[in-house]
């Protein structure tokens, strides 16, 4: 950062000499998250000027030479990378020039007199995602003062058939982010945004070929998808609301798409893998699925696809980094065996020793402890530690699946889980007495 911010500002060094110095800059810390622990406040505060001050260079009418597309470019991409690590002074500083990135990205202009490359727009708008996650101050401003995601979702619903995979990508991501937060979703509603995600999806969504190409982009649209629709699913307030005509049926047509998704071959089902990571982003979206439509989800998506998923995601329990990914794929078949319950005995069957649940005429009975067997051996030993356990979302689904799974018997629950480990099952659902609800 010394080194830019002395070559930048002495104007004898030629623009490709501090270039030089960026690019170098960019691949040694395109990972790091703080820089003042390295350099002093008051220089990392300068290279945060030094590098907006170039790039109002571009709309200076006074400035006859612009800058090239690599020179903007590499900015842009330091501006990134510097601010992941927020100073007082590049608050004021972002807070101001944060206009900028909506201007390098050609978004919200009624008449766009210059179209700028590519690289530059998705650089821009990825400077917004950065900011806007990380300073509450700078997401306001985004947010309120700017009209981010609203001027967003126009220009993308009015534009997109012009703007590359790219460039949507990072789109996407800004309105997930921003979505998360009610009111703003809310805001987005009548600016179709629901409507044009799953119009989206439908599009590109065709051939196997077509979804590989497209995997990571379309990631993020069902993440989109997710986060629009999350009213609709457990998560909000634990009370699902009722979908209106329009959202049934957009799930309604979504259904097919998720198929040819879920549907696709993935070896190994790796995190690196873009097809498997597209496969989870459907499974987030499909947990919001209304229930009316369960039926229809089973019917179109073999129960036996979301099994596969479920038993190649079981070793993800098995570290607390990785736990809580294993949610999404838990929650859906708790969904799924709750709406659909000739679903039931397959879930059961998958994770229960069969010598506990066959039928047999010997009396069955119910410890504080669960079976040896289901202790040891199956899907069961995996889930049944967090029945107790501190992770207050894991603890809450893995009984609920359970449940749901044991036909809402609390009995049959408490003879393959142990009594102890279903109390707090039973004390959710006002069922101590173990007689039944």
């Amino acid at each position: 950062m010394e080194v830019f911010n002395e070559q930048y500002q002495n104007q004898q060094d030629s623009d490709s000499v501090w270039v030089e110095t960026l690019k170098k800059f960019n691949t040694e810390n395109a990972d790091k998250r703080v820089f003042t622990d390295k350099v002093s406040v008051n220089a990392k505060e300068q290279f945060t000027y030094n590098l907006f001050h170039y790039l109002k260079n571009e709309f200076n009418p006074s400035q006859t030479v612009k800058p090239s597309v690599e020179t903007m470019v590499q900015v842009l991409i330091s501006l990134r990378i510097s601010l992941r690590e927020f100073t007082e002074k590049d608050r004021d500083i972002v807070k101001n020039e944060l206009n900028i990135f909506f201007k390098l990205g050609n978004i919200g202009e009624a008449e766009k007199i210059k179209i700028y490359d590519n690289s530059i727009r998705e650089e821009a708008l990825k400077c917004i995602v950065n900011c806007i996650s990380r300073d509450p101050v700078i997401q306001n401003t985004f947010l309120v003062e700017m009209n981010g995601p609203i001027t967003l979702t126009r220009e993308v619903r009015k534009n997109s058939g012009e703007m590359s995979e790219g460039l949507l990508d990072v789109i996407y991501k800004v309105l997930v982010h921003c979505c998360a937060k009610p009111e703003i979703k809310l805001a987005l509603r009548p600016e179709g945004l629901l409507e044009f995600v799953t119009e989206q999806l439908l599009t590109k969504v065709t051939t196997t070929e077509a979804i590989t190409k497209s995997a990571p982009l379309l990631s993020d649209l069902c993440r989109l998808l997710f986060t629009l629709t999350i009213h609709l699913g457990p998560l909000e307030g634990g009370k699902p609301t009722p979908p209106n005509h329009l959202e049934l049926e957009g799930c309604r047509r979504l259904l097919p798409i998720f198929k040819k998704i879920i549907t696709q071959y993935t070896p190994g089902n790796s995190s690196t893998d873009p097809i498997y990571s597209l496969k989870c982003a459907v499974i987030s979206s499909l947990i919001n699925t209304p229930k009316d439509l369960y039926d229809e989800l089973i019917e179109e998506i073999p129960l036996t696809y979301f099994q596969e998923l479920f038993k190649s995601q079981i070793h993800l329990l098995s570290s607390p980094e990785t736990a809580a990914e294993f949610l999404p794929i838990l929650m859906l078949l708790t969904n799924t065996a709750e709406n659909v319950v000739s679903t039931r005995q397959q879930l059961k069957e998958m994770t229960f020793p069969f010598d506990l649940i066959k039928d047999t005429d010997e009396p069955l009975s119910v410890g504080i402890e669960p079976p040896e067997e289901v202790k040891k051996t199956g899907i069961s030993s995996k889930l049944i530690p967090f029945m107790t356990g501190s992770d207050i979302g894991l603890k809450h689904f893995v009984s609920e699946y359970f449940f749901m799974i044991c036909d809402e018997d609390a009995n049959e629950v408490c003879r393959l889980t142990g009594f102890g480990n279903a109390a707090g099952l039973l004390v959710t659902r006002g069922l101590m007495s173990l007689g039944g609800k």
